[in-house]
């Protein structure tokens, strides 16, 4: 009895620990790795050096922050943004949770309206 009650409490601690243990499907998910993340977003405030722009409405980052910093680089040279104007941002997929939210890897920006 004693053995069976014993490993009973084996197995149920084995597929305890089994079951707490986390998939990734075979693959590592990496934040921030060789893939790129292109989002549009409304500019707010054209501040020193950076933008502060609001994502558009079905925006995955506007799930995480509605207003975010955009540091000013790697522009396309024309033409020149200005309140108002719509970007297409590339960044690296890492957006810092502050208030308003940052920015700091940022691939390419353009004026898409």
């Amino acid at each position: 009895m004693k053995k069976q009650l014993l490993l009973i409490l084996m197995m149920s601690l084995i597929l305890l620990v089994t079951a707490c243990g986390t998939s990734s499907g075979g693959r590592e998910a990496e934040v921030g790795g060789d893939e790129t993340v292109t989002f549009q977003a409304t500019i707010l405030e054209i501040q020193d050096g950076y933008y502060l722009v609001e994502p558009i409405e079905g925006s995955t980052e506007l799930n995480s922050a509605d207003q975010i910093t955009i540091p000013m680089i790697n522009m396309n040279p024309s033409p020149e943004p200005e309140v108002g104007d719509v970007l297409e941002i590339e960044y690296d997929g890492s957006i810092a949770e502050s208030y308003p939210a940052q920015i700091a890897n940022v691939y390419g920006i353009r004026v898409v309206e």
